[in-house]
């Protein structure tokens, strides 16, 4: 497991009237970034262009949903522990546990867990996401979007998960 502390990434911001501004160049990890698209570098430098398939799921625990959709306690503690990230039982809702980002308190949204695999390499990052500017209003183009402003905890190559945790992220059943 390799931690990936700088990469490409192009941002794009959507304003009201549907026009973009769209600038891109290597950031770091630990920095809010806006709209990201992310891209991995090369030993050179260069811009890999790559096919690639990714899977997104939320960093909470749900003891009410079917087990397969969501991480039991003990995987999302081994993803906490591994990468960097708090956990929190929900005050009303017991058994409920979300993701946290505490040395931010803007973020309030549990995080998610992003699994990319390209060029026979996969590549894992923790994000948490949240509006700009929460009481400007929105149109409905940008509510459609999602959160504006994102925030990489870390992204790291050949992540360390069990098969569990991968077949959860992914969506796939595991024989037991």
């Amino acid at each position: 497991m390799k931690l990936i502390e700088n990469f490409y990434c192009i941002q794009t911001e959507v304003f009201g009237n549907g026009s973009e501004n769209i600038w891109s160049g290597v950031v770091w990890i630990k920095t809010e970034l806006t709209r990201p698209s992310i891209q991995f570098l090369n030993a050179d430098g260069s811009i890999r262009s790559a096919e690639r398939k990714a899977y997104r799921k939320k960093l909470v625990v749900n003891p009410y949903a079917a087990s397969n959709e969501y991480f039991d306690l003990n995987e999302l503690q081994f993803l906490a522990h591994t990468y960097d990230f708090e956990i929190k039982e929900h005050d009303v809702h017991k058994g409920y546990f979300t993701s946290l980002l505490t040395n931010n308190s803007l973020y309030t949204a549990s995080g998610t867990i992003v699994l990319v695999e390209e060029e026979k390499r996969q590549y894992l990052w923790i994000e948490f996401s949240r509006w700009k500017l929460e009481s400007q209003p929105r149109s409905a183009g940008e509510d459609s979007l999602g959160e504006d402003t994102t925030f990489i905890n870390g992204i790291w190559e050949n992540p360390l998960l069990t098969d569990g945790i991968l077949a959860k992220i992914k969506n796939t059943k595991t024989l037991q």
